[in-house]
């Protein structure tokens, strides 16, 4: 997309104190809708079925201004993928963050991430656009002397086979279920964040970044227990 000048948000995160754990091993990314997920237990494995969260507040270290449009943070979570977050950046968004809290009140821990990772509003605008390639994920807590700490960072979190192939235009469902049940962090957890790492600019005519739309899930309703061994017979 064309751009007649930039408007950047000088947006400055909360200083955080270091301390995190990886868990990334378990990130397990579908491009098909999730409606249940099934999670190891320390003792077997739940089936859930899934809740969308709300989200409180999304905000972001940069998004572009035009004569015509803003492509502003409230675009990743309309709950339209015809529209837009474009990073406001002169260079392809490397770096930029997207930092989502949730409402307590209605509250649950995001299990799983909905991500369109480009701009869906039609076959051109996805190919002529950067697509997000690879993303950081962070959880992010605060602790008792009101400081924010990152509980887990699941880095290089992959939405292409490989840098010869471009993202596919869809949405992708992130997995991060199986982290929760290896760190009892999340009791201060307050927020999200997700950091672009790489792009695809595959056959792009513009350097913009773009997401259409970000949206969360939680676990709901117990469906179904399964022993380690009815497990892995079910994955047969």
């Amino acid at each position: 997309m064309f751009r007649p000048f930039i408007f950047l948000i000088n947006f400055v995160f909360f200083g955080m104190m270091i301390c995190q754990s990886s868990f990334s091993q378990n990130i397990k990314i579908s491009k098909d809708s999730l409606v249940t997920i099934t999670e190891n237990n320390g003792a077997g494995y739940d089936k859930y079925s899934l809740r969308p969260l709300v989200v409180k507040q999304c905000l972001v270290s940069s998004f572009l201004k035009t004569k015509m449009y803003n492509y502003k943070a409230e675009n990743l979570i309309d709950a339209n993928d015809q529209t837009a977050w474009v990073e406001g950046k002169n260079d392809n968004g490397i770096a930029e963050v997207i930092r989502i809290t949730f409402d307590k009140n209605k509250g649950g821990l995001p299990y799983v991430i909905r991500i369109v990772p480009g701009y869906l509003k039609s076959e051109a605008t996805w190919n002529q656009n950067n697509r997000v390639a690879t993303i950081n994920i962070r959880s992010i807590g605060i602790n008792e002397y009101h400081k924010e700490y990152v509980i887990d960072e699941w880095k290089n979190v992959r939405l292409r086979k490989d840098s010869l192939t471009k993202v596919p235009m869809s949405a992708q469902y992130i997995d991060i279920s199986q982290n929760y049940i290896q760190h009892m962090g999340y009791d201060d957890f307050i927020a999200l964040e997700l950091e672009i790492m790489e792009v695809d600019s595959i056959d792009a005519i513009y350097s913009d970044t773009c997401i259409s739309e970000l949206s969360f899930y939680t676990v709901d309703t117990l469906l179904k227990y399964y022993t380690y061994e009815e497990y892995e017979k079910l994955k047969q």
